[in-house]
């Protein structure tokens, strides 16, 4: 199938292809370094991620003291983060990590680039969903709330479809690897996706056996299958935890078996827990700056199985917002099917390329103005303005000893992480060297009261003394850090 027409008449696709993805790393290294170093980053989970790293880095494998449980591959098992460890070893900066999530999704758009390319068999359409997939919202959220691994399963699941259908296995089979590696639920996303590769009917590529290629992907999806298995059964468990998040399908029942037979034998309440205003919403605002294409491709919604299932299936509204990292799973299998999608309108019809082109990008740069945390109407202009509780969070930061146990805000936390030893306030299991409290900030706990409350267990124990900062912070530092506190100062 060749489709010929014009989109651009000057330009190669290919240049303004890396023109774009040098402009997306430029705009949202600036925008998520000044998020972080204006202190809008979080204790879950910028904290908790480079104090893993850090740790992991100077030999405490995987160690955290914000979570539930004191390794976290025991809470979520992303072996990748041991490939980052290296790197942030070199770069010990928390700006490292944003960037290379950066760097990673914006890359994304070249093995699409390819694949698009290779499916519809013409540069300027592939460079259509390429540029789709630079302006989503959604590849935004991601990239702009904190960071996190499961930020890496975009591109390289593309890459390894891309690979499948170019007949190049061991490729495939390493990026599909690298895919599963980023989190356990990242492997549902690859037995997923080997499965629709298995569903394919027609061949993509003339050098691609059908046979050999039904063959890879059901060997790809059984080992898919066996590691998600092994990991949630034997792995988890063996660093203390397991499938903890869980209890966000209350509803279906407390356990996993429970849950898969709930659903699967009450599809009533299946359909109850996903019609309502806002799942259907969300759903809505998902497709639309694919134009909806998806749906033309029976085949390609199954790539959308588990992320869909995950989102639309629980109560935690953070799931189905949009603006966390929750869509990271999706992702990449939306603008793979937005590949297939508009393949097959082509096939029907093969005269009206160029306004199936235009509907992708009129409905991508749509939604972008209106729901991504970057368009001119929702830009956050106050993040690269002077705040004085900034300013005073930098002042606190700054009388902090690098090697002591710490207590603190949601938002300061990532910024002392490189230790041992960080809490949020009100989490910490026993009373911390440093306690920190922002009298007008209460997150985390049930009210002010509760957290004045907090912070005057301390102060009544006799082993702290208080420094106070513009009438608004409380630093408790234990006595004997507090002479070289007060030099600081």
């Amino acid at each position: 199938m060749g489709i010929k027409f014009r989109l651009y008449s000057a330009a190669r696709p290919i240049s303004i292809l890396w023109i774009a993805i040098a402009l997306y790393i430029v705009v949202f290294s600036i925008f998520t370094g000044f998020r972080h170093y204006n202190f809008q980053t979080q204790t879950w989970d910028m904290a908790i991620y480079e104090q893993v790293i850090w740790n992991t880095a100077h030999g405490r494998l995987m160690q955290s003291s914000i979570e539930e449980v004191p390794n976290h591959l025991g809470v979520h098992f992303g072996p990748l983060l041991f490939m980052l460890a290296p790197i942030y070893a070199v770069f010990p900066n928390t700006y490292t990590l944003l960037f290379l999530q950066t760097v990673a999704l914006a890359f994304g758009a070249w093995p699409l680039f390819l694949l698009a390319r290779r499916v519809l068999q013409h540069e300027r359409l592939a460079l259509a969903v390429s540029g789709a997939y630079l302006l989503s919202p959604s590849l935004h959220w991601v990239n702009t709330f904190d960071f996190h691994p499961v930020a890496f399963l975009v591109p390289f699941l593309i890459a390894a479809v891309y690979f499948a259908l170019s007949a190049r296995y061991g490729w495939s089979v390493l990026f599909f690897a690298l895919a599963a590696s980023a989190k356990e639920d990242a492997i549902l996303v690859v037995l997923f996706t080997a499965l629709f590769l298995a569903l394919l009917q027609r061949k993509i590529h003339p050098a691609t056996p059908r046979l050999l290629s039904r063959r890879f992907a059901l060997i790809v999806a059984a080992s898919a299958l066996a590691y998600f298995i092994i990991t949630v059964t034997l792995l988890m468990p063996a660093f203390g935890g397991g499938l903890l998040r869980i209890d966000r399908y209350g509803q279906f029942g407390e356990s996993a078996g429970e849950i898969i037979k709930q659903i699967a034998a009450n599809p009533t309440l299946v359909v109850q827990t996903i019609a309502s205003v806002k799942k259907l919403l969300y759903a809505f605002w998902l497709f639309l700056p694919l134009a909806f294409f998806p749906f033309l491709s029976w085949r390609a919604l199954i790539l959308l199985v588990p992320g869909l299932a995950e989102n639309l299936l629980t109560d935690f509204s953070s799931q189905f917002s949009s603006i966390y990292q929750y869509d990271a799973v999706l992702i990449g299998g939306l603008f793979i099917a937005t590949v297939f999608g508009i393949r097959a309108a082509l096939q029907r019809l093969p005269a009206y390329g160029r306004h199936l082109c235009y509907l992708l990008l009129a409905a991508a740069i749509f939604v972008f103005f209106l729901r991504s945390p970057i368009s001119p109407f929702t830009f956050p202009a106050a993040l690269f303005r002077a705040n004085p509780h900034w300013e005073a969070f930098r002042e606190i930061k700054a009388i902090i000893p690098a090697d002591v146990s710490v207590a603190a805000p949601t938002n300061l936390t990532p910024h002392l992480a490189r230790r041992e030893h960080i809490y949020q306030i009100g989490y910490e299991p026993s009373m911390t060297d440093v306690l920190i409290a922002d009298g007008a900030d209460y997150f985390g706990f049930s009210s002010p009261e509760a957290l004045n409350a907090h912070a005057e267990r301390y102060m009544q124990s006799g082993a702290y003394r208080a420094y106070g900062f513009r009438n608004r912070y409380l630093v408790l530092l234990r006595d004997g850090l507090a002479q070289d506190a007060s030099g600081r100062k």
